[in-house]
């Protein structure tokens, strides 16, 4: 009797899931979401298997078997020509943005007061965390501060009108994505929510 499969603990939100060869008709190879995220943890966060296993709350030897399947899949298809789909199951997820009111939002800017961290789960907001940013009114350089606040609080997409090249960057290493917007009413985000699936 086969035994059940444990739940994995999935950090990465793909944004893109559908990739294929320009103009050519294929069958499409399926990357589950436990194969990107460890593609993801492994050959983008370059974190050792061991570590990677720990990430995903899994033995060092399922973590192997997942790795392995996802390179071969991304293999065959890169090599093949065939489409590739990453089936996305992570229905929680979080956002973030930058902003002076706290409860309207209004302008978006790296050096605003507030920075805004939304938990989303099955398209639902299940919270809303305000924390003072941390940049405001100082020198201090975003990229030295933002990419690892957000990372501790598990932001998959930073909404941001004016992120430069560094910035950019180092949230990409840390897996979160940016939304370029300028403006955001409290009424609107459900909208960004929608779009983001």
């Amino acid at each position: 009797m086969a035994r059940t499969k444990s739940k994995r603990e999935l950090t990465f939100k793909p944004k893109f899931k559908n990739f294929a060869p320009s103009g050519v008709e294929s069958a499409t190879i399926k990357l589950l979401h436990e194969e990107i995220e460890a593609i993801y943890l492994m050959d983008h966060k370059e974190l050792y298997q061991e570590d990677a296993a720990l990430s995903m709350g899994v033995s060092r030897t399922t973590f192997s078997r997942i790795i392995k399947s996802a390179r071969k899949k991304v293999a065959m298809a890169l090599i093949n020509g065939k489409a590739l789909h990453i089936q996305d199951e992570k229905a929680e997820y979080s956002l973030a943005f930058i902003c002076d009111d706290e409860e309207l939002f209004g302008n978006l800017s790296i050096k605003n007061q507030y920075l805004i961290i939304v938990k989303i789960e099955n398209e639902n907001i299940r919270s809303v965390e305000t924390v003072l940013n941390p940049i405001y009114k100082t020198n201090l350089k975003p990229t030295h501060f933002l990419p690892e606040i957000l990372s501790a609080k598990e932001v998959n997409y930073f909404i941001v009108p004016d992120a430069g090249e560094g910035l950019k960057n180092s949230l990409l290493t840390k897996g979160i994505f940016i939304i370029n917007k300028s403006f955001l009413e409290k009424q609107a985000l459900q909208m960004i929510i929608t779009s983001l699936l």
